[in-house]
């Protein structure tokens, strides 16, 4: 039995490990009070993909666009963000992303990260 408690902890420390090496690959954009009128957020550079993450309150998210110069790509998210569920937009590709468009409803705040 003795074992099996120290395989698991193994595992645990293994797996902790591992999220905190992929968490390196985000950088944090802003934070956003949600509410009122869509966010305008400038990125300037090359992306695959833009994590929300829940902070507090009530967050919710209807849509993402993502603008690359004057083209404009919405993404439906339609959810709402939750302690410890980040909703994530992959692009299709890695490209040049010069900002985004969020609208998001709710009384809270939430981060924008990009990797």
């Amino acid at each position: 039995m003795q074992i099996r408690s120290v395989l698991m902890a193994v595992a645990v420390l293994v797996f902790g490990m591992a999220g905190s090496v992929l968490a390196k690959d985000w950088d944090k954009v802003v934070t956003l009070n949600a509410g009122g009128d869509t966010k305008e957020v400038t990125i300037n550079r090359d992306i695959s993909a833009v994590r929300l993450v829940w902070e507090s309150g009530t967050v919710s998210i209807q849509t993402v666009v993502v603008r690359q110069g004057a083209e404009k790509t919405p993404y439906t998210v339609a959810g709402r963000l939750e302690d410890k569920a980040p909703k994530e937009v992959r692009l299709p590709a890695k490209s040049q992303v010069t900002g985004l468009r969020i609208s998001d409803g709710g009384r809270g705040t939430y981060a924008v990260y990009v990797k």
